[in-house]
């Protein structure tokens, strides 16, 4: 059975939840630090149904069966002056990379920013992700620059690049 891609739910709140805390602790990829992140499942919860209420915003799942195995959060600019983009965060459970399971993720993605009208979306990625930075190139994503010493990760510090899409009228 392939993984499905689907909009989230108020009621996957709690399996969301936990697929955060167990990115966080199996990959550095991820902004939050493991044991850092302290929302419950309310907050998940609301933040579903806050993603998913706005124009310029979406919170996507990835289900493998009925576990959820990716997650991708669009995040659109609330000011005039960035309503007309958003901004991805993105995750997969290290068991499911390259099973095309971000690739679908930024599929559905693309294809609801076209839908709606966005003309910007974009992301960043650590410079050192190669396999996350060739499946964003193979969605249509650019670089458009690097973020030097963008974060600091395990004491060291990392580079990002700020990649995006634009979506011509």
């Amino acid at each position: 059975m392939p993984v499905i891609v689907r909009r989230a739910q108020e009621a996957d709140a709690a399996n969301l939840l936990a697929l955060r805390i167990a990115l966080f602790e199996e990959t550095e990829f991820m902004l939050w630090e493991p044991g850092e992140f302290r929302d419950n499942t309310e907050d998940e919860r609301q933040r579903i149904v806050r993603l998913n209420s706005r124009p310029n915003s979406l919170c996507l799942v990835a289900a493998d069966r009925e576990q959820l195995v990716g997650f991708l959060n669009a995040m659109g600019g609330q000011v005039n002056r960035l309503r007309h983009s958003t901004a991805l965060a993105l995750g997969v459970l290290r068991s499911h990379w390259g099973k095309g399971v971000a690739s679908a993720m930024l599929d559905e993605v693309l294809a609801w920013s076209r839908q709606v009208g966005l003309a910007r979306i974009e992301l960043t990625v650590h410079t050192t992700n190669e396999r996350a930075i060739g499946v964003y190139q193979r969605s249509g994503f650019q670089i458009e620059g690097t973020r030097r010493r963008s974060l600091l990760v395990s004491g060291r510090y990392v580079d990002e690049y700020l990649m995006s899409v634009i979506n011509e009228a």
